[in-house]
């Protein structure tokens, strides 16, 4: 059986992003997530920042270990990152990170699919 050497290096990609993400929250502790164009703050906010790389990090194993379920959670993580850039989109204006994301998301969710 050939292995999926894509699927694999996409699951190290999650798992390194699981190590940038917590490094990222934790060294700007103060920065507000925004969520179809609201900032939480307080215990709300942490939640908001931890859910990427609690994700990331079970997208990539299941990626690794190719699990189906990583495939839906990924295509439902896509849907939900993309709906919410739109909104910022929408709601807060052009921003260069968030082009560069919708358009990233969109290739690697299409090359996934």
């Amino acid at each position: 059986m050939k292995k999926p050497y894509d699927l694999i290096i996409i699951g190290w990609i999650f798992l390194s992003n699981v190590l940038m993400d917590s490094y990222l929250i934790f060294a700007n502790p103060h920065y507000a997530l925004k969520l179809f164009g609201t900032s939480f703050t307080g215990i709300g906010g942490w939640i908001a920042k931890i859910q990427s790389p609690i994700l990331h990090g079970f997208i990539g194993i299941g990626f690794l270990k190719q699990k189906r379920w990583s495939y839906l959670l990924y295509m439902a993580y896509a849907a939900f990152g993309l709906i919410n850039a739109f909104a910022n989109l929408y709601l807060l204006g052009y921003g260069r990170i968030r082009i560069i994301f919708i358009i990233s998301l969109m290739v690697i969710t299409l090359y996934i699919y």
